[in-house]
This record gives C-alpha cells, structure tokens and sequence, in this order.
C-alpha cells in the first residue's frame, strides 16, 4: 500500500472513531435516569434499626443503602399527610402559598406559572405515575401525571426507552394499622417481642404501650417487604441500573406526640437512596455512605428535575441535593431545616420550628393549649386513650404529664443528647 493511501485510510479511520466517540457521548448526554418514590406513611427514624438502634430490622432497605447513600438528617416540613405531601410536591413552604392546613376548606391556587413538579418531567419527555395516594391542598393542575391510580406502573410507558418517575405511597405504616381494639391485643400476638422494644421516655410502660410498639415494628418489616418486591421487579425488567430508587418516610408518627407534632417524633424521617450502576459517577459519595447534610421535603422535588436534568423554577423555596456539583456543594453545607404545624382536622394550633445543627428549636404561638388538645381521629388508638386516662388517674411522672399541660411558649433541645425532646433548654441558662 502506498504511503498516501495508507495515510488517507488511517485519516478515515481516526474520523470515524471520533465520529463513534462523539455518537457515543451524545447518547451518554441524552440518557436520562429513571426515579423511583416508594414512600410509607406515618413513620419518622425511631422505628428502623438502619436509623436508630432499637429499631425494626428491614434488610432490603438495608440492601439499598449498601449501594447508595443513608441521609441521616432527612426532614418533612409538616408532620401530617396533605400539608407535607402538598410540600413535597411543590417544593415551596405551605405557608406561603396557603397549604398549611390539613383537611382544607378549599383547595389553594399555586402561585403564577408554578406547577406540581412531575409536570415538568412529562414536558420533557417522562412517563409518570403515581400509585396512588395524592392528598394535595392545592390545584393540582394540568398534566402531572400520565396515570394516578392503584395500578399505575412504570411498566405502563408508552416505549421501553421512555424514562419514568414512579411514586409510590403505602399505608402498611399508616396509623390505621394501630387502630385495634382491646379484643385484637389479647388475641392476636406480634412477631415483635413486645419485651424487646424501646419505649419513649414520655410514654408510660404498660403492656398496651408495648404491644402498640411492636405491632408497628411489624408494620415496618412488611414495608421492607414491599420495597424488596419492587426492586425484585426493576431488576426483572432490567432497568434496576437505570434508576435511583428513593425510600423515605411521608412525615412523622406514629404513636401519640409524634404525628401532628414538631418534635423530632414528627418530623425526622427516612431516606435512603439507591444510585444505579450507570450513574454512579453523578455521585461523590462512595456506596454505602452516610451523610449528615440536612435535607426536606421542599428540596425533594427540585432534586429530581436537577436529576433528569431539568432546571428548577427559581420560584421554589427548595435546592436539589443530588446530581450536580452544585447539589454536591449544597448537600456539604446544609445545616437547617424549617417546619409548621397548624389546624389538623378539628385540632387547631400555631407552632413553628427550626432544626439548626444539633439544636431544635420550637415556637408555641397558642401556649396556652396542651399537646394533648383533641383530635378525635388520634383517640381512636387504644395507646393515646390509655395515656389519657393514666394521667387523669395521677398515675404520671413529670416527663409523662407534660403532654396533658400547657406548652412553653419556647422550646430549645440538644436533640443529640436528648434525642425525645423532654430537656427544655429555653431559660435554662445553658449554653
């Protein structure tokens, strides 16, 4: 072969791998991941061992740590289903946009051209699907979701390259599931040894308490169950490395002075994100890895749009804090988390607080009122109506009692050396 015609195929040859490169890192640019919701309802970090030491084992959850990152400092910004759920969805603090009652009078307008986030996934080219619990406080608008109903699935999109985001909520968790009567505690045993379970300082320790506690540890490993049965069937349908799978909690709860309230109880709940193989590389975080960096629910929906690479409305009140250096940087250096708690059902109340590193701190707007004011849908469980009695009874210690007395105006707590929050440090003259 002649010099110039070897040089002129070698030239070719050079074109044509570049050609093959640049093909090869337009497709790397286009793909885009699939996001995975699956949510239990009603449950904050006390009760899985991943979480908190006398918590309930959840292996598959476990699992998906190993291979992703354990956020350790997650927060919902409300501690009751529809003004949190209408947070996460919006990215924006109930207050400012008139969500911040739970079962509402009337649902809210969002602001200007603002939308529920899964919108502007479908604009660019997402299935969604929600399965299917939405329980909003404000319009949902147009075009969020392709499907929203109990069989919406990801397997439902209209070609097999069509990315998705799937959300998922179950009530396995829900307080419900501890609405039993006494004929059910005497009947029906747990797998949980009520014996092996923690009680909160706060709680008396009775066997309904203990049952109670137990029944819910049982609750949680039937969630796990059903987070392993989901990943067991992304993994069949070959897309398990293509998507980040999150498993959180909705809000807080669920045994008396958790849900409906702004206590760590309330509102400290789990994450746990699973990284595919194939995007591995937007993480710094080795698998496995905890992070402390504080993160809420009004920064969820903003990190999954940064994730599919769509840019959050400036308007939202959140930051993402995955896929990006930007998120990166943001995730190192959060430190705080806001919440709000306002009239739930017919229990009305004012309070406020701010999580600020190690420390919580709390604002009874209505001091006056006990935590303890009624709800009646909270009554129905045998745990809350054994407490009340115990304390008409006198049968309380100081810590025990608190919940049925009016509220300090101000509450400061060292939530690491007081994880239950019963040290009031406002006025203590502590540092």
């Amino acid at each position: 072969m002649k010099r110039r015609d070897f040089m002129r195929n070698a030239g070719w040859a050079t074109m044509a791998l570049g050609a093959g490169l640049m093909r090869q890192a337009t497709a790397e640019t286009a793909r885009r991941p699939n996001i995975v919701w699956i949510l239990s309802e009603d449950n904050s970090i006390h009760y899985l061992r991943h979480f908190f030491p006398t918590g309930a084992p959840a292996p598959h959850i476990e699992g998906m740590a190993e291979h992703g990152i354990t956020f350790t400092r997650a927060f919902s910004n409300a501690p009751v289903c529809s003004v949190a759920r209408t947070t996460l969805m919006t990215g924006m603090c109930a207050p400012r946009v008139g969500t911040q009652y739970h079962r509402k009078m009337a649902l809210a307008q969002l602001p200007g051209d603002l939308r529920m986030f899964p919108a502007y996934l479908r604009e660019a080219g997402y299935y969604t699907a929600n399965n299917n619990k939405k329980d909003y406080n404000a319009e949902e608008g147009d075009s969020v979701w392709d499907e929203s109903s109990n069989k919406a699935s990801w397997r439902k999109r209209p070609t097999p390259d069509t990315p998705f985001f799937y959300m998922e909520s179950t009530p396995l968790s829900h307080e419900s599931s501890l609405h039993f009567s006494k004929q059910v505690m005497e009947s029906q045993a747990t797998k949980t040894d009520p014996q092996s379970v923690a009680l909160a300082p706060y709680h008396p320790d009775t066997p309904t308490f203990r049952y109670t506690v137990a029944r819910y540890h049982d609750r949680h490993q039937a969630v796990d169950e059903l987070v392993g049965k989901r990943l067991a069937e992304l993994e069949a349908d070959g897309l398990l490395e293509d998507t980040f799978v999150f498993y959180f909690g909705d809000h807080g709860g669920v045994l008396p002075r958790s849900k409906g309230y702004l206590y760590e109880s309330g509102l400290h709940l789990p994450l746990v994100v699973r990284v595919p193989e194939k995007f591995k590389h937007r993480i710094p975080h080795a698998m496995g890895a905890r992070t402390s960096g504080f993160v809420s629910f009004i920064d969820f929906g903003p990190t999954v749009l940064n994730l599919a690479g769509i840019q959050p409305p400036a308007v939202v009140d959140g930051h993402p804090f995955l896929g990006s250096k930007a998120a990166d940087q943001y995730l190192e250096k959060s430190d705080e988390a806001f919440a709000y708690a306002d009239r739930f059902d017919e229990k009305y109340d004012l309070c406020r607080s701010l999580r600020k590193g190690k420390y919580k701190y709390l604002r009874n707007y209505q001091a006056f009122y006990p935590d303890a004011l009624r709800n009646n849908y909270r009554c129905n469980m045998l745990a809350w109506q054994e407490w009340e009695k115990l304390y008409g009874e006198g049968k309380l210690n100081a810590t025990q009692r608190a919940f049925f007395e009016p509220k300090p105006v101000e509450a400061l707590y060292d939530v690491e050396a007081d994880p239950y929050e019963v040290n009031n440090l406002a006025g203590s003259g502590q540092d």
